[in-house]
């Protein structure tokens, strides 16, 4: 009995700092409260922050970043988080917290500043211009298998435009596979490049779509263009091993001497069922003969 009751305190006392935790004032000290973000709320750093955000918080903090997501969390777009100072909210990310793990361990220092940056432009999206027209094109490497983008301003003088995140799929039968990096930045000549992976299946003669795309961009508005090449491994198809005849084959594809032995067997089934009845119809009549 006292050994149970011992296990029960033990439990209700883990329950208790657990709920204490969760409603626990998060104390943040004055030196880090004090750090001032050193990034400016630029495109680059809003896109490296929002896809550091869809990879790494999205699942607790929801896509919205309002606390629904597969795990109910902190709202990051109320008021009470805010108002807290870039300094604390880099405290809070780098070193986590009950299920929040210690995000320092896992990204650089701009990487999380970027995230905040990311954070206050959606409660305040007026800090960004809004997003222009672009034109992009798409040329391909033989030699060495490659995926070129350009990025041109859609006007007529079809400037090239540097720092633009570009992403890379490969088209596959239920959604798009990303190929390069999860952010492909232009150069000053509007170009960024990625290889393309080894190995790829295609369809039964190699082709594979390639789509080039920019999205959820906060300078410039989607934009995407798509183009097919051989680049792919073909996809092996087994319809000429079925067609041929087989064990596991259809019955009109079936081997000849399977076909024989299976209506042989149910031929032979057949006369011993005919042999027993003929012999019962003969053993009754025997009886009445008998009986006379």
């Amino acid at each position: 009995m006292a050994k149970r009751n011992t296990i029960v305190a033990i439990l209700i006392f883990a329950f208790s700092l657990s709920a204490f935790s969760q409603i626990a004032t998060w104390e943040v000290s004055a030196d880090q409260v004090a750090k001032k973000n050193p990034l400016e709320i630029l495109p680059k750093n809003l896109a490296l922050g929002r896809n550091i955000y869809k990879r790494s918080c999205v699942a607790c903090h929801g896509e919205k970043a309002d606390g629904k997501g597969l795990i109910q969390s902190t709202s990051l777009i109320d008021s009470a988080f805010q108002k807290q100072p870039d300094g604390a909210v880099y405290y809070k990310i780098s070193t986590g917290r009950d299920k929040m793990p210690p995000f320092a361990a896992m990204l650089k220092e701009d990487e999380i500043w970027s995230v905040i940056n990311y954070l206050r432009v959606l409660v305040d999206p007026s800090a960004i211009p809004p997003p222009k027209n672009v034109k992009l094109e798409l040329t391909t490497g033989e030699e060495i298998k490659s995926i070129t983008a350009t990025v041109l301003s859609a006007d007529s003088a079809r400037l090239p435009l540097n720092e633009v995140d570009v992403h890379f799929y490969v088209k596959r039968e239920f959604g798009l596979m990303r190929i390069g990096e999860l952010s492909n930045y232009t150069g000053a000549d509007g170009k960024v490049k990625v290889v393309f992976p080894e190995k790829i299946v295609g369809d039964s003669e190699g082709n594979v779509t390639l789509v080039v795309k920019i999205e959820n961009n906060f300078l410039y508005n989607d934009n995407e263009t798509m183009a097919v090449k051989k680049w792919g491994t073909p996809l092996l198809s087994h319809e000429d091993e079925f067609n041929r005849r087989a064990l596991w084959g259809a019955r009109d594809k079936s081997p000849v001497w399977l076909l024989l032995l299976a209506n042989g067997i149910i031929a032979i089934v057949w006369i011993v069922i005919a042999y027993v009845v003929y012999n019962l119809f003969r053993i009754k009549k025997a009886g009445r003969i008998f009986f006379k």
